[in-house]
């Protein structure tokens, strides 16, 4: 039984360390192998046209170019390469930037401020099309997450947690926060997009 070919990846980020670290956990990993790196925006888009690969990790803004601003660099990569999976590597904690990477398509966030250990799993999720949020909530909040999911009310999850309805309503606002949701619709979008 032959193994799947490794994924192609681009590596984009200003810092040099930020590059070596996440191409070693990238190639130790087997997830794949890196076949261009950018330390500007405007290197990125050279390297986009030159490298067909099979997942972006990129940092969220970079000097440079027309494109240093974060948003206009990730919006210009959307319309050229709509179906490219893209991993930010970000402060996963600044709401601007939850909040852009959901209305873009961007379908992977991995907090710089955490281990690199997680950027394996998040480009073999996002080349599986799912989306990927770097670890930041607490253990209680993805409790109380996983229990909206399976359809509880925040009244029965402070039942079955033995907690007081207030406890239970914070970690669920301090969770959307965290993930710059608005409203308990976008809250149960999320809900259903990630599997949680």
């Amino acid at each position: 039984m032959t193994s799947p070919p490794l994924l192609r990846i681009i590596i984009a980020d200003d810092h040099p360390v930020v590059r070596i670290g996440a191409s070693s956990v990238i190639e130790k990993n087997g997830v794949g192998i890196v076949v261009a790196e950018a330390s500007s925006a405007s290197e990125l888009m050279d390297m986009l046209k030159a490298h067909p690969c099979d997942v972006l990790v990129t940092d969220y803004s970079m000097p440079g170019g027309d494109q240093a601003d974060g948003f206009a660099m990730i919006s210009m990569i959307r319309r050229h390469y709509p179906d490219l999976p893209v991993v930010l590597l970000s402060v996963a904690n600044n709401l601007a930037i939850l909040r852009m990477v959901v209305s873009t398509g961007v379908q992977g966030l991995v907090d710089k401020a955490s281990s690199m250990e997680e950027l394996p799993q998040a480009i073999l999720a996002v080349h599986r099309k799912q989306a990927y949020l770097s670890r930041t909530l607490s253990p209680k909040e993805v409790e109380v997450l996983r229990l909206l999911g399976a359809g509880q009310t925040v009244k029965e999850i402070a039942l079955h947690l033995h907690k007081s309805v207030s406890t239970i309503s914070r970690q669920k606002g301090d969770a959307m926060l965290k993930l710059g949701l608005k409203g308990d619709a976008e809250l149960f979008d999320y809900l259903r997009d990630s599997k949680l």
